[in-house]
């Protein structure tokens, strides 16, 4: 029996209220505490209750949360080409970091790869900071970044910004 299946069958020992999603706002609000007070009595993390409280779904409430779930799955593959197409326009270094940083969280298999994240950040870089940047080929991140914050402040020195 795996982890995830050990914990369900622990929670439902419980008998954990169910939601069908045809309750008026007293009875959603029942629910709700009912669950809340199972769950801190079992002391579980935000992590566990969430997948946990899915399994107490029922009727209306389980269609509601599976169209829910596709649109962020579909919000999550738009944001992964976001990432894939990403370039740093006219943004300052400083502002695509920050944004690279948000749109990386749905590129796991860039993330997880300093490498290839150098790469990606390189690769999206405005064509006169990526040629200082390139030349030195940095092969993480964080010294890929640092070269460019330093390619773009010689340039605007040099632009006597």
């Amino acid at each position: 029996m795996t982890p995830m299946e050990t914990l369900l069958k622990r929670f439902r020992s419980f008998r954990p209220p169910t939601l069908t999603g045809t309750e008026n706002s007293i009875g959603c609000e029942s629910w709700l505490d009912g669950i809340d007070q199972l769950f801190d009595s079992l002391d579980y993390t935000n992590d566990r209750r969430i997948k946990l409280v899915i399994h107490q779904l029922q009727g209306v409430a389980k269609n509601w949360w599976n169209k829910t779930k596709r649109e962020n799955e579909n919000r999550g593959t738009e944001k992964c080409a976001d990432f894939a197409n990403f370039k740093q326009g006219n943004l300052s270094i400083e502002d695509y970091v920050s944004k690279f940083d948000s749109l990386l969280k749905f590129a796991p298999h860039v993330a997880d790869n300093e490498e290839a994240k150098a790469d990606h950040f390189i690769n999206g870089l405005n064509p006169e900071i990526f040629t200082l940047v390139n030349t030195g080929r940095p092969n993480n991140f964080t010294d890929a970044m640092d070269q460019a914050m330093g390619a773009e402040a010689g340039f605007l020195m040099q632009r006597g910004n």
